[in-house]
């Protein structure tokens, strides 16, 4: 499983969330980016989609929120780089998609990985 459907007035859309990278908030609309990098909007608000995203089991999509507005699949994480405050999503052969974040945003993802990984910083 890994699809989700959103029916519309004017279409019905089957979204398969393994190849969604990101969703960003934008108002009351969202918008996917997958991971080759084809964009999609939504009407509906990222809190209400992050809700559906929750109650639902994808085959290797694992989606956190970062800040107010920001949903990524963390099985897409390639690197958090702090100094050009950037999340780095990338697969296999694709070009690496580049998220600029608040820098406090980013320390606090970086530091809720490193403790869910019990990982130390490199010396």
């Amino acid at each position: 499983m890994g699809k989700l459907f959103f029916n519309s007035r004017d279409e019905l859309v089957f979204i398969d969330f393994n190849d969604v990278a990101l969703v960003q908030a934008d108002g009351n609309y969202c918008k996917l980016m997958f991971i080759d990098r084809r964009e999609m909007p939504l009407s509906m608000g990222i809190n209400k989609l992050s809700d559906m995203i929750s109650q639902t089991k994808f085959d290797k999509a694992i989606f956190v929120k970062i800040g107010r507005s920001l949903l990524i699949n963390q099985s897409f994480l390639e690197r958090i780089d702090m100094v050009k405050q950037q999340i780095i999503l990338s697969d296999k052969g694709m070009q690496p998609i580049r998220i600029t974040a608040p820098k406090q945003v980013l320390k606090d993802y970086k530091n809720f990985l490193a403790e869910t990984f019990k990982m130390k910083e490199a010396q």
